[in-house]
């Protein structure tokens, strides 16, 4: 009797057919894409044997698939340790992206003078197919003590970050909430909002004031306020298309200060929606997009 070897689970984001014959390829694809997510939040690399156990497929499979990631020039393979790791190249490229809808010259001027004016770090940040916010662009000023992990994630976590909140302030409670849950409220620090409830209110606040406040919530001694950055389409709908935010070091900054920030925050973020860039999402059609005061 012939021992047929298990299915390998679909991965989280397979789509239905992946599987056929035909769709062999668009399997692989995808399997290469998750190789890149899972080493995307691992900087020390994985072995192979590690990423076969992430996939859940033999190592032949894998090996093969890194290895045109490496000749592709997206992994490098350790020679010490044999893992493989990311290069910059991914990155790169949503560089070159950014750049080529000129959003970080027209924003780094307004994140600059923020940055200058409060001494402290000022972050852009862009919407992502209206699932995801991630940082782009920061500038520092003069008081240069915060210093923050180069390997932070650039996806803004919603619940804990004045970011994601300014963000989730800008939408249907309904809505906001699905996308907290597909993240998930992990409590990052003995601050952090964990229960719907009180992230409800929390994002409500955000909603009447323009803008929203952590305070310790995503990392311990680290405060931020971020307003949304809005736009009214020619149709009269209106959309966020990111959100500008402020850091500081809470020995530096009370709460009560860092909120002082908010309307500061507020008029550069309407800045920034003056000169949001038309042919940058979700302006490609050719919407025309003005900016837009938040409702205080």
């Amino acid at each position: 009797m012939l021992l047929m070897p298990p299915a390998a689970k679909p991965l989280p984001f397979e789509p239905q057919g992946a599987r056929s014959a035909s769709g062999g390829g668009v399997l692989s694809l995808l399997r290469g894409v998750h190789i890149l997510e899972v080493l995307a939040e691992r900087g020390e690399g994985l072995s192979l044997a590690e990423l076969a156990r992430e996939l859940a497929v033999n190592k032949a499979i894998v090996f093969r698939l890194s290895e045109a990631l490496v000749e592709a020039g997206f992994l490098f393979r350790h020679e010490q340790t044999g893992h493989y790791e990311l290069t910059y190249k991914l990155s790169n490229l949503g560089l070159r992206k950014l750049d080529s809808t000129r959003l970080l010259d027209q924003a780094g001027g307004v994140l600059r003078r923020l940055a200058e004016r409060s001494g402290e770090l000022a972050r852009l940040a862009v919407v992502e197919q209206g699932c995801r916010i991630t940082w782009v662009l920061a500038a520092a000023g003069e008081k240069r003590s915060l210093r923050i992990d180069p390997n932070y994630r650039h996806e803004v976590h919603l619940a804990s970050h004045a970011t994601g909140k300014a963000w989730l302030s800008t939408m249907p409670w309904k809505h906001a909430w699905e996308l907290i849950q597909a993240q998930g409220t992990p409590k990052h620090t003995p601050h952090s909002l964990t229960r719907k409830a009180e992230i409800e209110e929390d994002i409500a606040q955000a909603r009447r004031r323009g803008y929203a406040i952590s305070y310790e919530e995503n990392e311990l001694g680290v405060g931020a306020v971020a307003a949304p950055i809005l736009v009214r389409l020619v149709d009269g709908e209106q959309s966020c298309v990111g959100a500008i935010s402020l850091a500081a070091p809470t020995h530096r900054m009370t709460k009560s200060e860092l909120t002082a920030c908010g309307p500061g925050v507020i008029e550069a973020a309407r800045e920034l929606a003056a000169i949001w860039p038309i042919d940058s999402p979700p302006f490609r059609r050719g919407v025309v997009a003005t900016a837009l005061t938040p409702t205080v």
